[in-house]
């Protein structure tokens, strides 16, 4: 019997050569380069259209076929660095998920000429066995549908109360409840073929890694799992693959202009909003209607602008204090990038907000050459250039395969962010990529998030490492934190 991962994929696509002539395509599609500092985001949006923003060729070729991006082997060393924009729209507007997903498959064929292959290789999973003193589990009487819903109960942890459930149904259940424990596929080993009831009572990892800072009694998923007499073991299992043997790196049309989205709302209000309220958010609906509400001008200009909020500055002092209410129609539902683009032209229409983009001297995290000299391996540039997390109890193993130190600083924050709440710039100098494994542990979220070279202090269990530490320790370089130019969105003018 096939695993469910190779069902999906074989659902995906019956056959990963290049795709055939009756296969599924976009009316149109514009492929461009991402521009340096575009952040990443998009997927599927109503009425047959996808779109994205600074993805990674593996990244695209795991949602066109459905897997996670540790189940796509081979391809270059490029496939997980070099970034792409991809705005596509299907000629109907009642197109399927699936359809969308195999003109997705048909233009990565077509544009990339990319050939992939099903192969089973050996591959890290979770194995659930039966712990040492056996099963604490109660048989189902009359077993019906399985079911788990959440209950309340003691508020610091999460509480499920599982009835007529197999060990196959808990094997799909613990990924999509405990995503921050769970970052493989599990595999059944316990041999039980029967149907239990039982309750599974846990904390979430930030709630977890916080009680362990504070000293405060913790449980883990995998320490709930011990009390059902269950236990999740590192391991590895042959899995299917799919398997990338040919992709070029540019696309084999120039970029266009068929896709893009209108610069304006078709309708579009701006008013003040009532004088107690709050933000309330951003809703985008599939018809096309939008409703910003409760922003102030600097927040609307943020959300056009796509920056953080410490990438705008100058203005009148209500930018910070008058709230406006947005209301608008675009012809589609739209991603947030072309949203944004349309807020912009109509902030400039209603405020006659005029700006201009200048270096300034803002708070970084600098990665630097360190006193002793650097203990970095040079890579044989034969990997693909990845970095992969394991997260345990204890420390989290950042593995780096082929990467540059201006690479490492601009992943690094995304798996250390109690740490590093800086943008991160690398000034180290070095320009060879190498390979390399980082250990850090996590750090309470709720103490001072700044390193402790700048006062604060490295809260983190007794014996553990903080992720400054580790730098200098493991790779002999060091995070500092430093004044650098950093590009800056600034208010020339703004009328109420």
């Amino acid at each position: 019997m096939k695993s469910a991962l190779a069902a999906g994929i074989l659902l995906a696509n019956a056959a990963f050569g290049q795709p055939a002539a009756a296969h599924l395509a976009f009316e149109k599609a514009d492929v461009n380069l991402s521009a340096p500092g575009t952040r990443e985001q998009g997927g599927f949006l109503p009425n047959g259209r996808f779109e994205c923003r600074a993805t990674t060729m593996l990244k695209l070729i795991s949602v066109a076929y459905g897997v996670n991006e540790d189940r796509v082997a081979g391809g270059p060393a490029w496939l997980a660095t070099d970034r792409l924009d991809i705005v596509a729209k299907a000629s109907s507007r009642q197109a399927s998920r699936p359809d969308v997903l195999e003109m997705l498959r048909t233009l990565l064929a077509d544009r990339f000429g990319l050939a992939v292959e099903e192969e089973q290789k050996e591959l890290p999973v979770y194995l659930l066995a039966v712990g040492p003193k056996g099963p604490k589990l109660q048989e189902s009487a009359h077993p019906q549908a399985p079911d788990c819903p959440s209950v309340e109960s003691d508020p610091r942890l999460n509480h499920r109360a599982c009835r007529d459930f197999g060990m196959a149904d808990l094997v799909k259940l613990l990924p999509d409840i405990a995503r921050n424990y769970i970052g493989r596929p599990i595999v059944d080993t316990t041999g039980l073929q029967g149907f239990y009831n039982f309750r599974l009572d846990w904390m979430s990892k930030p709630a977890y890694v916080s009680a362990m800072a504070d000293g405060a009694a913790a449980v883990s998923l995998f320490d709930a799992l011990e009390k059902l007499g269950l236990k999740l073991e590192a391991g590895t299992r042959p899995m299917p693959a799919i398997v990338v043997k040919h992709v070029n790196a540019t696309s084999s049309e120039a970029p266009s202009k068929a896709t893009e989205p209108p610069a304006r709302f078709d309708v579009a209000e701006v008013r003040p909003s009532k004088v107690s309220a709050q933000r309330e958010g951003l809703t985008a609906l599939p018809s096309g209607e939008v409703e910003i509400l409760g922003y102030t001008l600097r927040e609307l200009i943020v959300l056009a602008f796509e920056v953080k909020s410490d990438r705008v500055a100058g203005g009148p002092k209500w930018l910070d204090s008058d709230r406006f209410d947005v209301i608008a129609k675009s012809p589609d539902a739209m991603s947030p990038h072309a949203i944004g683009a349309m807020l912009k032209n109509l902030l400039a229409d209603k405020f006659q907000l005029q700006t201009h983009t200048e270096d300034r001297s803002l708070p970084v995290f600098a990665l630097v050459a360190g006193k002793e000299s650097q203990k970095l391996k040079i890579s044989d540039g034969s990997a693909r250039s990845q970095c992969d997390l394991v997260v345990a109890d204890q420390g989290r193993s950042y593995t780096c395969r082929n990467t540059t130190m201006a690479q490492l600083a601009d992943r690094l924050p995304g798996v250390a962010q109690a740490y590093l709440t800086l943008p991160m710039v690398d000034l180290t100098g070095l320009k060879q990529a190498y390979d390399f494994t980082l250990t850090w542990t996590p750090k309470n979220p709720r103490s001072d998030t700044r390193g402790p070279e700048v006062g604060g202090q490295a809260s983190t269990p007794a014996g553990g490492l903080t992720v400054f530490e580790a730098v200098e320790k493991q790779l002999g370089l060091k995070i500092e934190e430093r004044k650098h130019p950093m590009p800056v969105i600034v208010v020339d003018r703004a009328e109420k």
